[in-house]
């Protein structure tokens, strides 16, 4: 379906060079090659311009036009949300109609697209109908990401057709911007409107509330509600979460208009939600019932303060409610939300173990300091720090000092056994969760590994009848190999506690730890034992035991018995339910060898806003040992050298780390210092400096799953804050973070973009500094609501007609499924470059220019190498002697003295004997057939020498004469002519066989 065209040439320029190149090789060959015979020279220059043109052509894109009327169909079909099962069955059927028309030389494709474009089959000549398996996002209807898919995967050597299957109902890109792009390339876009089948639909339009709003404002909610027919429905408020409004409201066809008026709120981010449900059957899409917004209401500095304890933050808060908000709430209600987080300027955390946190709330907590520039504090306690399980979660990599004492880096400071009972009768599930207490057991020991330290020593023992371990008393560095072993737990037997404390002890008194530890669970009655002499040996090897009984089987007197012997805890549950958080307290009592109790004066090592205008420093009795991380910076120290305060910049906030306590056990003295106040309100402001007052006016704008932000940047006085560094730093709303580079569009202002597909909230903190401003940061909440796909039904047909005009493509209809393979585009003009070709045939050709310079060939090798090659293919091409009238007795002598010589080489028959030689005569010397020939033809030009006399020049062998020669030797002297011209014939042959 290709015919050719002509030639192209892509440098034609090039081609002068011919010119040049031909002239110039001419004179070389002439100067260059005169030593050669003539005809070699001629091949030799002949070949030396062909090579030279080759390159030529070549060097100017030398390439063959042809008009091509192949055809390639890409069918881009549209699989969002908006398109219906019985659009999609269309759709199938209007390819495999579509495809029966497809012509030799042919090609189709298919591309699926909803949010993104699949390719679903490349371009093939195939004519068999694709299965279509390819699943895009269907949230959104991407129609210009599908037309440059389809730009990209036809060929360009055919004419190029793309078929749009659609309703048109855009909510991504810019489909008339693709179709012109498509116009440029001349490829052109036939459009198929799908009509959709619009059913009775509710939905939210838009939630709106203020942006900011200062302390004390009423916040006014106005909610636009659509509905496509006269129904009822619920509309339900929520703030923060809980609700704040629920009513039964009445709806008209079009939209509905609801404001609701709140109290005022606290300061803080606060998010908004509505939500309709209206009646069955009056609803197409739930997923346009719900709308969210969010506020930002502006107020004084706000903490966050949680407490391990009751009361432990009381003393803080004395010296800080006059100057700061604060809420105070215990570690159990720490929020696990960024999003609530974010509301603070700072979070204070007093003494509060890592175990009592909820899921993620370290992981959020994380999220605001790092990436949002919050400040925190960490304050110390004995349950704190290493002694507080720290070890392995956000906070360790958070803090600016090491959970580790490098001083004391060659002794463990704890080394913990767990000796677990796998009798049968755990095995029973423990209350209503049907959970066994064996599982139970193994998650609290998992549990306890993991809030030790990589120093410290753990191990563990299991019994029934007898005893076994699991895990033998190692360093707590491999958490993933320890709880590998522990899953292998199972339970079955008896129930022998001695067997299990015993070969615990005896691992515990070889150990170097600084503190020693037994935990025991069981939950049945164990036979004897000689525990009086065990408690012994653990006193004289200071490891103390803590117990657990489960259930009411358990030996519960006997239990407690052997705790107070061991020194140590008793505990009791029914349930097992609450085994993690025993055996995390004990892991905190076990890593009390952290804790650093006697009296000393923290000393200064380097100056510290936080210590600006602080006189003398009171005494300390006690601390959580510590050890400097290599870029934070110790402000003050113990008498040993450990850390007291510490503080570093982490991420964009920055940490504070006090490893005493804020209380009466090791801080009474500072408790009642004059610079008490002083010293935690320049911690604060310190912490929380990094946010500092805002010039910055940023916003956010959705549109079509893109969020761009804008930020302008000016003066008090208004003047525009040019050469900023900015970016802005997006928390989604499944709490994954990035970073998006805000670059300088125009005067003081700063935009950047990042995707917005993920339905929810995010929060965006947008960051400046330059040379005479510093650091500027301003933080604010956007709300992605439900993807527009879903904000009614129906077709755009303006759209679809827009672009079949653009590109000059037809508006068809499903039943005009063949239309697809009409053959009316223009041909196309394809090039075949030629330049591959031209310079193989160019060095193909050079070694034989250099063999014609270097190897002389004559015609008789030629000759020979014929003969060979006859020889060898078994061909034998010369014609049979024919019977040869001898018109002249010179020709009859010739022709007999040639059959002569032939019978000279040619081997006799076997029944006749060769002849017996003259010894008269002797034998001549063996000759070659050329030789032979040579001198046959030397005795046959004597008679033509001009002795007529008939001398005895002529000679022959006496026993080969013949007739022939003698009647040559007599030739009359009236026929020269004929003998002449054989004659002259002979020396010219025998000079071109010289």
């Amino acid at each position: 379906m290709s015919s050719f065209a002509g030639l192209s040439f892509a440098r034609p320029e090039a081609l002068l060079l011919l010119a040049v190149l031909i002239p110039v090789t001419v004179y070389l060959s002439r100067t260059g090659l005169v030593n050669l015979r003539p005809s070699a020279r001629r091949v030799s220059l002949a070949l030396r311009i062909v090579i030279v043109t080759l390159l030529v052509l070549a060097l100017s894109g030398m390439s063959v036009v042809q008009a091509t009327g192949r055809l390639s169909v890409v069918f881009l079909l549209d699989r969002s949300d908006s398109v219906g099962a019985q659009q999609r069955a269309l759709q199938s059927e209007y390819l495999r109609q579509a495809m029966q028309d497809m012509r030799e030389g042919d090609g189709a494709g298919v591309i699926m697209f909803g949010a993104d474009a699949l390719v679903d089959r490349p371009v093939l000549p195939d004519r068999s109908a694709p299965d279509l398996t390819s699943v895009p996002v269907t949230t959104y209807t991407n129609v210009a990401e599908a037309i440059r898919l389809g730009l990209a995967i036809t060929p360009a050597d055919t004419a190029r057709r793309l078929v749009l299957l659609s309703d048109g109902m855009e909510n991504v890109g810019s489909a008339e911007w693709a179709a012109r792009l498509a116009a440029a390339h001349g490829v052109q876009v036939d459009v198929v409107p799908l009509t959709t089948q619009s059913g009775p639909e509710v939905w939210l339009d838009s939630l709106q509330a203020p942006a900011s709003v200062h302390e004390g404002e009423r916040v006014q909610l106005q909610v636009s509600v659509y509905s496509s027919t006269d129904t009822t429905a619920t509309l339900t408020l929520f703030m923060n979460g809980e609700v704040l409004n629920s009513q039964i409201v009445q709806l008209v066809p079009g939209p509905n208009t609801f404001v609701q008026a709140l109290p005022p709120a606290r300061p803080g981010f606060h998010s908004y939600a509505a939500q309709v449900v209206p009646p069955a059957g009056t609803d197409t899409y739930y997923q346009n019932n719900r709308y969210s917004a969010y506020s930002l209401v502006l107020g004084k500095p706000r903490l966050l303060v949680v407490e391990g304890h009751q009361g432990e933050a009381q003393a803080l808060r004395n010296a800080l409610s006059p100057a700061i908000d604060m809420d105070i709430i215990s570690a159990h209600d720490l929020p696990p939300d960024a999003k609530q987080l974010a509301g603070y300027d700072g979070v204070v955390l007093v003494n509060v173990p890592a175990s009592s946190v909820p899921p993620r709330a370290l992981e959020s907590l994380q999220i605001i300091v790092r990436d949002l520039g919050k400040g925190l504090i960490v304050v110390g306690g004995d349950e704190s720090y290493a002694a507080g399980g720290y070890a392995r979660t956000p906070l360790e990599e958070m803090l600016p000092v090491s959970l580790s004492i490098p001083s004391k880096l060659d002794i463990p400071a704890v080394a913990m056994v767990l000796v677990l009972d796998r009798s049968g009768s755990m095995s029973a599930a423990h209350n209503f969760a049907g959970v066994q207490k064996i599982e139970l057991a193994k998650e609290a020991a998992y549990q306890a590994a993991v809030q030790l330290n990589p120093q410290d020593y753990i191990g563990v023992i299991t019994f029934d009848y007898q005893a076994g371990w699991v895990v033998q008393l190692q360093p707590a560095t491999d958490v993933n190999s320890l709880a590998a072993h522990i899953r292998t737990i199972t339970a079955g037997g008896g129930t022998n506690i001695y067997a299990g404390l015993s070969p615990a002890v005896d691992a515990l008194v070889n150990n170097k730890a600084k503190r020693k530890h037994i935990v025991l669970l069981t939950d049945g009655i164990s036979e004897g034992g000689d525990y009086e002499s065990l408690l012994a040996k653990m006193a004289a090897n200071a490891i103390t035991l803590s117990t657990v009984a489960v259930g009411t089987d358990a030996d519960t007197n006997f239990l407690q018995w052997l705790a107070a012997g061991g020194k140590g805890q008793f505990y009791y549950t029914e349930d097992g339910g609450s085994l993690a958080q025993i055996f995390a307290h004990e892991t905190h009592f076990a890593a009390r060898a952290y804790i650093i109790e006697h009296e000393f004066t923290p000393e200064r090592t380097s100056p510290s806003p936080v210590l600006e205008g602080l006189g003398g420093l009171p005494a300390l009795r006690g601390y959580v040992g510590t050890s400097p991380k290599p870029t934070g910076q110790v402000a003050l120290v113990s008498d040993q050298g450990d850390p007291i305060l510490a503080h570093w910049q982490y991420g964009l906030g920055r940490v504070v780390a006090w490893t005493s306590d804020a209380k009466g056990q090791w801080a009474k003295n500072w408790v009642l210092w004059d610079g008490f106040p002083q010293f935690w309100a320049q911690a604060v402001r310190w912490a929380t400096g990094a946010q500092t007052a805002t010039i910055l006016q940023p916003r956010v704008e959705l549109e079509g799953g893109v969020a761009h932000i804008t930020a302008d940047a000016t003066t008090p006085q208004g003047t525009y804050l040019n050469d900023l560094s900015a970016h802005a730093v997006v928390v989604g709303p499944s709490h994954m973070t990035s970073t998006v580079e805000l670059r300088q569009t125009a005067a003081g202002r700063y935009e950047g973009r990042f995707p917005a597909t993920e339905e929810g909230a995010y929060l965006v903190q947008v960051r400046a500094s330059g040379q005479h401003t510093g650091n500027i940061a301003h933080t604010l909440g956007v709300v992605v609501p439900y993807s527009p796909e879903y904000r009614g039904v129906g077709t755009d047909h303006g759209l679809l007609t827009r672009i079949a005009a653009l590109t000059g493509g037809r508006v068809l209809t499903l039943d005009q499924a063949r239309a697809a393979f009409d053959h009316n585009l223009p041909p196309v003009m394809s090039q075949i470059d030629l330049w591959p070709l031209l310079v193989l045939m160019a060095v193909l050709l050079l070694p034989l220019d250099v063999g014609v310079r270097r190897v002389a060939v004559s015609r008789r090798d030629l000759r020979h190498a014929v003969a060979w090659l006859r020889g060898k293919l078994g061909l034998d091409l010369r014609p049979a002697p024919a019977t040869q009238s001898a018109s002249t007795p010179q020709i009859a002598a010739l022709f007999t003295a040639r059959e002569r010589s032939r019978q000279l080489v040619r081997p006799q028959p076997e029944a006749a004997p060769p002849p017996r030689p003259d010894p008269a005569t002797p034998n001549p010397p063996a000759l070659h057939p050329w030789a032979r020939d040579l001198q046959l033809q030397g005795r046959m030009e004597r008679p033509s020498s001009g002795n007529t006399t008939g001398g005895t020049s002529m000679q022959s062998p006496p026993a080969r004469q013949t007739t022939a020669p003698t009647q040559a030797a007599h030739q009359q002297p009236d026929e020269p002519g004929a003998a002449d011209s054989l004659a002259a014939r002979l020396r010219r042959a025998r000079e071109q066989r010289r």
